[in-house]
């Protein structure tokens, strides 16, 4: 059975999000007020959503201004009585608009009565449409993101992988690469690299050393990193000793939405590397206590990213990412650098930019 908990996740995920100059304070409040009122929770479960819910607001609010928030709904009077939405099986939003209006959708792109969006017949074209109007115009650089990088990124990129192990692993712990691949043709006729066998595994300063003093160990396909360091006995997620990193990534978004979204979301992103192809990948610091928390998290936090275009599939914590240092021939995009260009050992859950 669907918890209460897990139901009212499911309804505000509905919810659009608050947006500056558009109502944001009343879409907030509903939002805050549908879980407090409609699902009757507490306020610590209730600021546990909203929170949640807070990362596709532009901009974000505060810890206090979400606090305030949460305590401004329970103390509101309300047309309907408390719990009202218990009853209710469907966690489908049913009056999603706190103005009133019922917020309709065509072919996942959200509108509201009298002002129907015409159908996109590209579902690809969705997440574009559904970034572009959370960004409002902001962009941002690969040079604006090293410019912001808590650790100065000035060197030469063969050497990214030492630069980034360093910061983000502590002595003793091992860390696991790859660059081994199987070549997979798909059905477009477009031919990629899947990550093969065991890789290496190695304590931390030995793989420092090994990066400085040769380069990130690369393939033609590039090469792998496993984000969250593992036992030395096995690259499972049983042999996961800390799950530290979840990986935020998209192959639908273009290069340049997607450097601008990982830079606005409020996470606290602990690194941004360029793939060497069609995409970035961002790790997102989340220090999980053990994987049954870690998936718990991960998949409702990539559920909330997922009108972005943001990959689904990366739920377990012994997920592959790329490794800063390689270059890549295969499926390479320019020249095939997977290059480093955010690092920072203690985000914040705010904007980069």
């Amino acid at each position: 059975m669907v918890s209460t908990i897990e139901r009212a996740r499911r309804y505000i995920a509905k919810c659009a999000p608050a947006i500056s100059g558009q109502g944001g304070h009343d879409a907030t409040f509903h939002v805050a007020a549908v879980l407090v009122h409609g699902f009757a929770l507490s306020k610590n479960d209730a600021l546990m959503l909203l929170r949640e819910w807070n990362v596709t607001c532009q901009p974000s609010w505060s810890e206090r201004e979400l606090l305030h928030k949460v305590a401004s709904a329970a103390s509101a009077q309300q047309a309907q009585p408390r719990g009202y939405l218990l009853g209710n099986a469907e966690c489908g939003m049913r009056n999603a608009d706190f103005r009133g209006e019922r917020t309709e959708r065509t072919n996942g792109v959200e509108g509201t009565k009298g002002n129907r969006q015409s159908p996109i017949a590209n579902s690809q074209v969705e997440p574009v449409v559904a970034t572009e109007r959370w960004l409002k115009g902001f962009r941002c650089g690969e040079a604006d993101l090293r410019d912001a990088s808590a650790v100065v990124l000035e060197g030469d990129p063969r050497f990214d992988g030492a630069v980034l192990v360093r910061a983000l692993y502590a002595p003793g712990e091992r860390i696991n690469f790859v660059t081994e691949f199987a070549e997979h043709t798909e059905k477009s006729g477009e031919v990629k690299a899947r990550p093969l066998g065991k890789g290496i595994t190695l304590e931390r300063d030995a793989l420092v050393s090994r990066f400085e003093q040769h380069g990130s160990d690369s393939s033609n396909a590039g090469g792998w990193l496993r984000m969250n360091p593992v036992d030395g006995q096995g690259i499972g997620d049983a042999n996961v000793t800390a799950c530290r990193f979840a990986l935020l990534e998209s192959d639908t978004l273009p290069m340049e939405l997607q450097l601008a979204l990982f830079a606005k979301l409020p996470l606290p992103i602990a690194a941004i590397l360029s793939s060497g192809g069609r995409s970035v990948h961002a790790w997102v610091k989340l220090d999980a206590r053990d994987a049954a928390e870690y998936r718990a998290v991960v998949p409702r936090l990539l559920g909330l990213l997922a009108k972005f275009g943001v990959d689904g599939k990366n739920k377990n914590p012994s997920r592959l990412s790329r490794l800063p240092g390689a270059v890549r021939v295969i499926g390479a995009v320019g020249d095939g650098v997977q290059r480093l260009l955010y690092v920072n050992p203690q985000p914040a859950e705010r904007s980069i930019l």
